[in-house]
């Protein structure tokens, strides 16, 4: 039985680096070698919201399969719901990020 792990595409942030004035010295992060090309963030939070959804779809998906007499075993289902709760904890946690920077930048005085 082999445990797949959680796939995040573009996992890694790379920032601009800074001046020494604290101005950002490049406009676009520096691409390295064998890395993946860049996404923009709503396209990013768009594909992580749908594996969120497709991994709870999956996971309710193999233990109906199970319950009504399927070749699934206890094991791949218990892993399958767990990866699926770790997904909707990630994007719970994303969403209050964001929710509390726009409340910081409502917050900010022009």
């Amino acid at each position: 039985m082999a445990i797949e792990s959680i796939n995040f595409n573009n996992n890694q942030v790379l920032l601009p680096s800074l001046m020494t004035a604290g101005r950002v010295q490049d406009a676009q992060p520096p691409i390295l070698p064998g890395a993946a090309p860049m996404v923009s963030f709503s396209d990013f939070l768009n594909e992580s919201m749908n594996n969120t959804v497709a991994a709870d779809a999956g996971s309710k998906a193999a233990g109906i399969d199970m319950l009504l007499g399927g070749e699934q075993d206890l094991h791949s289902i218990l892993i399958a719901g767990q990866k699926a709760d770790v997904l909707l904890n990630l994007t719970v946690q994303i969403r209050n990020k964001m929710v509390e920077s726009y409340q910081e930048i409502m917050r900010m005085q022009v």
